[in-house]
């Protein structure tokens, strides 16, 4: 990250700052979110391979449960030692590093990136509030303060103010999407959130 610039002018904004690091941001972004959903998706499907896990959940819902009770871990013990061990001190450093990056840079949301990165993403579904959203709790009261900032200046929707801010409040006030443009919707006989006024 050193090689980030370093110019200290306050009067240089945060976007020309991002302009002329987006590729460095955008590729340690990248890793970052890759490693966080690999992670993750291990301790769903007990395999790294990426081909195997799309084909896992292209099945129809009844074949996916059968497959994934056939994944399960044995023993929680390697799940929480892979949990303790390699996901929650690289959530750790993952959310100071962002935190960084968001006080010289501002919110870097995609469509902020996008401003200035004409690339394609290397996943699809990348998103650096996944980021956040996995950020310990001693984070939370800075992560916080940040988005209030964010979101006053214009850097950070309103939906993702309020999934964040979900998060930073320990997950269980559902309000904080109702009161941030999200909605529950019902498809297939499934209720699920969907952001429908972020602006």
């Amino acid at each position: 990250m050193n090689s980030f610039s370093q110019n200290k002018d306050p009067f240089l904004n945060k976007d020309s700052l991002l302009k002329n690091d987006i590729h460095e941001i955008v590729e340690l972004l990248e890793f970052m979110f890759d490693y966080d959903q690999m992670l993750r998706k291990y301790l769903q499907y007990k395999t790294l391979d990426i081909s195997e896990t799309k084909r896992i959940e292209s099945l129809p819902d009844s074949l996916k449960k059968i497959e994934m009770q056939d994944r399960r871990f044995v023993s929680d013990t390697l799940r929480a030692f892979i949990g303790r061990k390699y996901i929650r001190p690289l959530d750790s450093l993952h959310a100071k590093i962002l935190i960084d990056l968001t006080r010289k840079y501002g919110y870097l949301s995609n469509e902020r990136i996008r401003l200035y990165y004409e690339n394609e993403f290397s996943n699809p579904n990348f998103n650096v509030f996944i980021l956040f959203n996995h950020s310990p709790e001693y984070y939370w009261k800075e992560i916080e303060q940040l988005i209030e900032n964010e979101l006053e200046y214009g850097r950070l929707n309103r939906c993702t103010y309020g999934w964040i801010k979900w998060h930073v409040n320990g997950r269980s006030d559902m309000n904080y999407f109702f009161d941030n443009g999200w909605e529950v919707v019902e498809e297939n006989g499934r209720r699920r959130f969907i952001p429908v006024d972020c602006d």
